[in-house]
């Protein structure tokens, strides 16, 4: 049976009075073992973990029997690496005895002598007789207050096992932290990454820099590149998207990722790399053969901003220098330095054309218009006012609404042929209205401008889904 510390108190258990640790919440503590690292309790419960503390003293013959038990019962459950964490706490003793304890049991867990604060921690959970073993489950109430006797390291592992604690190797866990790195969105100076770690990758670090120049941070700093990227990036946790500004255009850049693991040990760096867009000039090519105009006079053609957001058209002219520009009352000609106007996505503007070729009685369409714009895709789409007259929109036809999801609805008189072309010029629909209403379905139209015809009369509408 146990030895007890006084005679009294076996005088006491002789009585019918267990022997047991009496409190059934823990009590915190902290204090630092033989071997110099310190112990927090309610850290390691707040940490998940269930905590088997063992109090003992190094002279009790009870304890000597029962620790080469429970330090085989240790390495059945994980060495403090699962579901549970095993210490032990000295009464009285000094250092020095519980470094020769240690050594002699094979004690892997934490020793915490009396001289480092044993004796108080004794003293707090009010502990009777030695050895006690007490269980502390991680929302700190104590679950087990007594384990004994102790037969083997089987009757460690039973009581532990009651409470759902599980068996493990003593194997160090291996973790694979892993981030994948996903360009959502370029452009001319800027990009926008998300960043998405699995499981085993509690954080990670991340920069955006060119290839050349981390090979000189590698020279330069005699680092790899992990190393690198886990000093100068910036700290990540979770899916996270980060836009970065202020690039140059036209210029291929790297962003690297290094993901690191509980223990903070890093993984496998990983880079992807992408091209800004360059400053794009949109050009606008007309040919002479197949737009006729009037002899000597101003003739217009419509260019619609066919891409899904607004456009600032920052500049433009022709060889010939005859192109005036026209966005709402407004004109503009290549002599007027700077000229700037926005065309909202779905809109356009006009450029206005003077026929003087006199013996062909055609306009001298220039053979290139080029468009500077605020945006790297700016997609602009050419249509002649002559052929299409897409300004009439009369109000004896009516269409409804503008702009369309899933249809479009056309009301007027005697509407009899209708044509849906898009702004390349191809029809996308013919019909035969047979009434003065039609609906045009219009969910297999990709998103941008029409045009609708329904006799003389022309009309635009936008598809936005």
């Amino acid at each position: 049976m146990k030895k007890l510390i006084t005679f009294i108190l076996a005088l006491a258990i002789g009585f019918g009075l267990k022997a047991q640790c009496p409190l059934t919440q823990a009590v915190d503590f902290t204090a630092t073992d033989v071997h110099g690292t310190e112990v927090h309790l309610f850290d390691i419960l707040d940490g998940g973990q269930y905590v088997l503390i063992d109090f003992f003293f190094t002279t009790c013959g009870p304890c000597q029997q029962a620790t080469p038990k429970v330090v085989e019962s240790y390495y059945a459950m994980g060495c403090n690496m699962h579901d549970v964490f095993y210490m032990e706490i000295a009464t009285g003793d000094s250092e020095a005895a519980c470094l020769n304890w240690v050594n002699t049991y094979g004690v892997e867990y934490p020793t915490i002598s009396g001289e480092a604060g044993g004796t108080a921690i004794c003293n707090q959970y009010q502990i009777p007789a030695y050895p006690t073993l007490i269980l502390i489950a991680p929302d700190r109430s104590i679950v087990i207050q007594d384990l004994w006797p102790i037969s083997n390291a089987q009757t460690v592992i039973t009581a532990l096992e009651q409470h759902g604690l599980e068996q493990h190797d003593c194997n160090t866990p291996s973790y694979d932290p892993q981030v994948t790195i996903n360009i959502d969105d370029v452009t001319d100076t800027s990009v926008t990454a998300t960043f998405t770690p699995n499981e085993d990758c509690v954080s990670y670090r991340y920069m955006l820099t060119t290839e050349s120049a981390m090979e000189g941070w590698v020279q330069m700093m005699g680092l790899s590149v992990p190393e690198i990227v886990n000093t100068l990036g910036i700290l990540g946790e979770g899916v996270y998207s980060n836009t970065f500004p202020n690039l140059e255009p036209n210029m291929e850049f790297a962003i690297y990722a290094v993901p690191s693991d509980i223990n903070g040990e890093l993984g496998e760096v990983v880079l992807a790399t992408f091209t800004t867009l360059p400053m794009f000039d949109e050009t606008l090519t007309f040919s002479a053969d197949t737009i006729s105009l009037t002899y000597g006079e101003m003739s217009w053609i419509t260019v619609y901003n066919n891409t899904i957001d607004n456009v600032t058209v920052t500049g433009g002219c022709d060889a010939l220098g005859m192109l005036v520009f026209k966005i709402g009352g407004e004109f503009f000609t290549c002599q007027t330095s700077p000229f700037e106007f926005e065309v909202l996505q779905g809109e356009s503007f006009q450029l206005g054309v003077i026929c003087s070729d006199v013996i062909s009685g055609k306009s001298i369409v220039p053979d290139m218009v080029t468009l500077s714009s605020n945006r790297t895709d700016a997609n602009f789409v050419v249509m002649v006012d002559d052929t299409w007259s897409v300004d009439e929109n009369e109000a004896s036809i009516t269409l409804f609404p503008n702009p369309a999801n899933d249809f479009v609805t056309l009301k007027g008189e005697s509407l009899g042929t209708v044509r849906v072309y898009n702004t390349l010029g191809q029809v996308m629909d013919e019909f035969e209205a047979n009434g003065s209403e039609l609906r045009i379905n219009t969910t297999c139209y990709e998103n941008g401008v029409y045009v609708v015809k329904v006799g003389e009369q022309t009309m635009k509408f936008v598809v936005k889904h």
